[in-house]
Protein backbone atom coordinates (compact mmCIF):
# COMPACT_ATOMS: atom_id res chain seq x y z
CA UNK A 1 0.00 0.00 0.00
CA UNK A 2 2.84 2.21 0.64
CA UNK A 3 4.26 1.88 -2.71
CA UNK A 4 1.01 3.08 -4.41
CA UNK A 5 1.32 6.21 -2.15
CA UNK A 6 5.01 6.52 -3.43
CA UNK A 7 4.16 5.57 -6.67
CA UNK A 8 1.60 8.08 -6.81
CA UNK A 9 3.88 10.90 -5.66
CA UNK A 10 6.82 10.08 -7.93
CA UNK A 11 4.47 10.63 -10.76
CA UNK A 12 3.18 14.59 -8.99
CA UNK A 13 -0.39 12.95 -7.97
CA UNK A 14 0.22 14.32 -4.22
CA UNK A 15 -3.02 14.10 -3.81
CA UNK A 16 -4.17 10.83 -5.08
CA UNK A 17 -1.09 9.50 -2.70
CA UNK A 18 -2.79 11.57 0.33
CA UNK A 19 -6.30 10.13 -0.60
CA UNK A 20 -4.71 6.57 -0.57
CA UNK A 21 -2.97 7.56 2.66
CA UNK A 22 -5.93 8.30 4.14
CA UNK A 23 -8.47 5.36 3.19
CA UNK A 24 -5.78 3.34 4.00
CA UNK A 25 -5.53 4.87 7.11
CA UNK A 26 -9.35 4.52 8.10
CA UNK A 27 -9.35 0.77 7.21
CA UNK A 28 -6.19 -0.35 8.77
CA UNK A 29 -7.86 1.43 12.30
CA UNK A 30 -10.99 -0.68 11.19
CA UNK A 31 -9.05 -4.18 10.82
CA UNK A 32 -7.06 -3.57 14.22
CA UNK A 33 -9.99 -1.73 16.25
CA UNK A 34 -11.90 -4.91 15.59
CA UNK A 35 -9.16 -7.46 16.26
CA UNK A 36 -8.87 -5.72 19.38
CA UNK A 37 -12.22 -6.18 20.39
CA UNK A 38 -12.12 -9.89 19.41
CA UNK A 39 -9.41 -10.27 21.83
CA UNK A 40 -11.16 -8.46 24.76
CA UNK A 41 -14.02 -10.29 24.17
CA UNK A 42 -12.58 -13.56 23.95
CA UNK A 43 -10.24 -13.12 26.40
CA UNK A 44 -7.40 -14.96 24.56
CA UNK A 45 -4.94 -14.08 21.85
CA UNK A 46 -4.69 -18.11 20.43
CA UNK A 47 -6.25 -18.40 17.31
CA UNK A 48 -7.83 -21.32 17.20
CA UNK A 49 -9.80 -20.57 20.04
CA UNK A 50 -11.27 -17.75 18.01
CA UNK A 51 -13.58 -20.02 15.68
CA UNK A 52 -17.12 -18.90 14.62
CA UNK A 53 -16.62 -15.31 15.11
CA UNK A 54 -19.46 -14.50 13.03
CA UNK A 55 -21.55 -16.32 15.45
CA UNK A 56 -20.36 -14.50 18.42
CA UNK A 57 -20.00 -11.08 17.07
CA UNK A 58 -21.49 -10.75 14.48
CA UNK A 59 -20.98 -6.54 13.85
CA UNK A 60 -17.68 -7.08 14.37
CA UNK A 61 -17.36 -9.90 11.88
CA UNK A 62 -19.15 -7.47 9.11
CA UNK A 63 -16.86 -4.67 10.26
CA UNK A 64 -13.72 -7.54 9.22
CA UNK A 65 -15.22 -8.09 6.21
CA UNK A 66 -15.61 -4.64 5.00
CA UNK A 67 -12.28 -3.68 6.27
CA UNK A 68 -10.93 -6.39 4.16
CA UNK A 69 -12.68 -5.64 1.06
CA UNK A 70 -11.71 -2.11 1.27
CA UNK A 71 -8.22 -3.52 2.12
CA UNK A 72 -8.35 -5.47 -1.27
CA UNK A 73 -9.39 -2.49 -3.30
CA UNK A 74 -13.22 -3.87 -3.79
CA UNK A 75 -15.75 -1.65 -5.57
CA UNK A 76 -17.72 0.40 -3.61
CA UNK A 77 -15.08 0.71 -0.90
CA UNK A 78 -12.60 3.46 -0.53
CA UNK A 79 -9.36 1.42 -1.25
CA UNK A 80 -11.07 1.15 -5.06
CA UNK A 81 -11.30 4.50 -5.36
CA UNK A 82 -8.02 5.29 -4.16
CA UNK A 83 -6.39 2.71 -6.11
CA UNK A 84 -7.84 3.77 -9.17
CA UNK A 85 -7.50 7.41 -8.85
CA UNK A 86 -3.33 6.18 -8.67
CA UNK A 87 -3.65 4.16 -11.08
CA UNK A 88 -5.57 6.79 -13.34
CA UNK A 89 -2.75 9.25 -12.65
CA UNK A 90 -0.25 7.08 -13.29
CA UNK A 91 -1.47 6.65 -16.52
CA UNK A 92 -1.91 9.94 -17.24
CA UNK A 93 1.74 10.62 -16.50
CA UNK A 94 2.46 8.44 -19.74
CA UNK A 95 4.31 5.84 -17.67
CA UNK A 96 2.68 2.73 -19.40
CA UNK A 97 4.86 0.19 -17.94
CA UNK A 98 4.57 1.61 -14.26
CA UNK A 99 0.64 1.37 -15.31
CA UNK A 100 1.13 -2.03 -16.01
CA UNK A 101 2.98 -2.99 -13.17
CA UNK A 102 0.76 -1.51 -10.52
CA UNK A 103 -2.63 -2.74 -12.45
CA UNK A 104 -0.88 -6.16 -11.97
CA UNK A 105 -0.18 -5.44 -8.49
CA UNK A 106 -3.73 -4.44 -7.71
CA UNK A 107 -4.76 -7.64 -9.12
CA UNK A 108 -2.67 -9.54 -6.76
CA UNK A 109 -3.55 -7.67 -3.95
CA UNK A 110 -7.41 -8.41 -4.09
CA UNK A 111 -6.70 -12.24 -4.28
Amino acid sequence: QLGFMMMAAGVGSDTAAIFHLTTHAFFKALLFLGAGSVIYALHTNDLREMGGLYKKMKTTAITFIIGGLALAGFPPFSGFFSKDEILASVWESGHYALFAIAAITAFLTAL
